[in-house]
C-alpha cells in the first residue's frame, strides 16, 4: 500500500541545514503477515536462507547459516555483477560467495575494537573492513587512505561507505558525524544537529554528488547532490530503521525495518518484505541493492538471546504473526488481535503444555524454535466428533475424525483430598468416556462455587465451564476449567453441543 507522511526531517545544503516544509513522502509500505499456516521464516528466492534474504532479481549464493563462527556476523557487501557478495563477522573474517573472491581478513589480528560493517569498490577487486573505532583495514587492491583509529570520537563508527571511482570512502558515526577520506567529498552531517533518533545508515549517491544518512525513525537527511525523496519520519513503526539503500539512478532509496518491512521511495521499485515471516529470535541488520536496480538483499541474524521474549502486554507485528501461527496449529486464541492478552497466554501456556516446555505463558527462545517446527497434535480418537481432556498435558482437544480442529488451555482436579462441611473428597477429574448431558446457559451457583455457563459430563456434577483462573496445573475440584472467552466462544460457536461425545484419559 501507498504511505503519504508529512515530512519532518531536514536537508542540508552547503552545510547548512533547513526544513522541509510539508513534502509528499510517498513510499510503498512492505506488510503483509505471513499466511495463517505458514510457519516462521523469511527465506524467500532459489535457496534462500534465513541469513541473506533477497528480492527480486537479487540471486542467492550461500550464507554462514547454521555454521558454527567464532564470532557473528555484522555486514554484507555485494559485487559490481550483482551475482555474489562478502559476508564479515564481528572479528573480521571475510565469508565469500558467488562470484566474490575472498582476498583477506582480520581474523587473525587482535583488533583494538571489533568490525562494524565492510565496503567494496565497484571494480570487485577491493574491499575495506571498518572497526568501532573507526580503524579501517584494506585487502585486495585497496589502498589505504585514512581512518579515525587515532581520534576521540563523539560517537563510534557504525559503518562505511565507498567512493564511485573506488579511491575514497566515507565513516559513519551513530551521532550522523561524517568522515571523508581520499577520493570522498565532505557533504555536510548531523553531527551537529539534536536528533531525534541516532542515525543508523548511509548511502552514497550513484555519481559520488552526496550522500543520505537515514535515522532510526526512518528520518532522512540528504547532503550535496542527493535528493530527498521521503521518509517515515512522521509514521508510527513497529521496529526501526536499520539501513538505505540507493537506486542505481539516485533518484530513489530504499530503506529496511528491523522487523525485514520495506519503503520504498522516488524511483525504488517495492519488491518484497520479510515483515511478520522473520522468526522471533531474528532481526534485519542491513539491504543493499543490486546495481542494476532490479532488487535488493537483507541481512538477517539472531537476537541475542536474553533479548528475545513475547509476554503479556506486547503488541505489534511480533504478536500478530504469534497469534496465526498458533491459529495454524489448532491453539484457540481468540484472534490475531496483535495484543498479547490473557488469550494469547493461555494458548501459549497450552502450547507448552503439548510440547513438554516448561509452562509460562510467555514465548522465550526454547519456544519459539519449537514453534517453528511444531505440527498439530494428534487426538487419542480416530472416528467421530469427540471433546478429549488431556489430563497429563492439562488441555482440551476438540476431536473430528482423528483430527485435532482445536486445543484450548484447561485445569482439571487436583486429585487431592478436601474437606467440605465436615466430610472428605477427591478433587478428581475420572477417566472414562461420558456425554454431555445437561448446561446451564448463565451462572449456576454450586455448593462449592459458581459455575460460568457449565456443560455437564458427569453424574458427579463434573462439567465444562468458564472460571475466572485457569492456571497451568490441576486446580480444580474435578471440573474442567477454561477462560470466560473459551466459554462463550464453544457455546456461541456450538463447540460442545448437548449428547457430544466426552473421553478423559
Amino acid at each position: 500500500m501507498r504511505c503519504f507522511a508529512l515530512c519532518r526531517d531536514r536537508r542540508r545544503r552547503s552545510g547548512r541545514a533547513r526544513p522541509i516544509a510539508a513534502c509528499a513522502a510517498v513510499g510503498v509500505l512492505a506488510g503483509l503477515l505471513t499466511q495463517l499456516g505458514a510457519p516462521a521464516g523469511a527465506a524467500v528466492g532459489p535457496g534462500a536462507d534465513d541469513t541473506v534474504l533477497t528480492y527480486g532479481r537479487a540471486g542467492f549464493y550461500g550464507s554462514t547459516s547454521g555454521r558454527t563462527l567464532n564470532e557473528p556476523i555484522v555486514g554484507m557487501a555485494a559485487t559490481v555483477d550483482d551475482r555474489g557478495y562478502w559476508l564479515v563477522a564481528r572479528d573480521g573474517g571475510v565469508f565469500s560467495f558467488g562470484s566474490a573472491r575472498f582476498y583477506g581478513s582480520t581474523g587473525g589480528i587482535r583488533l583494538n575494537e571489533p568490525i562494524v560493517g565492510m565496503a567494496a569498490t565497484a571494480n570487485g577487486r577491493v574491499y575495506w573492513l571498518v572497526a568501532r573505532d573507526g580503524g579501517v583495514f584494506s585487502f585486495g587492491s585497496a589502498r589505504f587512505y585514512g581512518s579515525t583509529g587515532g581520534m576521540r570520537l563523539n560517537s563510534p563508527i557504525l559503518g562505511m561507505v565507498p567512493t564511485p571511482d573506488g579511491r575514497g570512502y566515507w565513516l559513519m558515526a551513530g551521532d550522523g558525524g561524517v568522515f571523508t577520506f581520499g577520493s570522498a567529498r565532505f557533504y555536510g552531517s548531523t553531527g551537529n544537529i539534536r536528533l531525534n533518533q541516532p542515525v543508523v545508515g548511509m548511502a552514497a549517491a550513484p555519481d559520488g554528488s552526496g550522500y543520505w544518512l537515514v535515522a532510526k525513525d526512518g528520518g532522512v537527511f540528504s547532503f550535496g547532490g542527493a535528493g530527498f525523496f521521503g521518509s517515515t519520519g512522521g509514521i508510527r513503526l513497529d521496529k526501526p530503521v536499520v539501513g538505505l539503500a540507493a537506486t542505481p539512478s539516485g533518484h530513489g532509496y530504499w530503506m529496511a525495518a528491523e522487523d525485514g518491512g520495506i519503503f520504498a521511495f522516488g524511483d525504488a521499485h517495492f519488491r518484497g518484505s520479510a515483515f511478520g515471516k522473520l522468526g522471533l529470535d531474528r532481526r534485519v541488520v542491513q539491504i543493499t541493492a543490486l546495481r542494476r536496480g532490479q532488487g535488493y538483499r537483507m541481512l538477517s541474524l539472531p537476537i541475542p538471546l536474553d533479548v528475545v521474549r513475547l509476554e503479556s502486554g506486547a503488541s505489534g507485528p511480533e504478536v500478530v504473526a504469534l497469534q496465526n501461527r498458533l491459529m495454524s496449529l489448532g491453539y484457540w486464541v481468540g484472534s490475531a488481535s496483535g495484543f498479547y492478552g490473557l488469550l494469547t497466554q493461555q494458548a501459549v501456556t497450552a502450547f507448552q503444555k503439548v510440547e513438554g516446555l516448561p509452562r509460562t505463558g510467555s514465548v522465550d527462545v526454547g519456544t519459539q524454535a519449537k514453534m517453528r517446527d511444531a505440527v498439530r497434535p494428534l487426538p487419542r480418537t480416530t472416528t467421530g466428533y469427540v471433546i478429549e481432556v488431556d489430563k497429563a498435558r492439562q488441555v482440551i482437544l476438540v476431536a473430528r475424525n482423528g483430527r485435532t480442529e482445536w486445543i484450548i488451555n484447561t485445569s482439571t482436579g487436583t486429585e487431592r483430598s478436601y474437606t467440605f462441611e465436615g466430610r472428605t473428597y477427591m478433587a478428581d477429574t475420572p477417566v472414562g468416556s461420558f456425554h454431555v448431558s445437561s448446561q446451564v446457559d448463565g451462572v449456576r451457583e454450586g455448593p462449592l462455587g459458581s459455575l460460568y455457563r457449565p456443560k455437564y459430563f458427569h453424574p458427579d456434577g463434573i462439567a465444562f465451564h468458564g472460571y475466572s483462573s485457569v492456571p497451568a496445573y490441576p486446580a480444580s475440584h474435578g471440573c474442567v476449567r477454561m477462560t470466560y472467552a473459551a466459554i462463550d466462544w464453544v457455546w456461541a460457536a456450538n463447540i460442545i453441543p448437548m449428547g457430544t461425545a466426552v473421553l478423559v484419559y
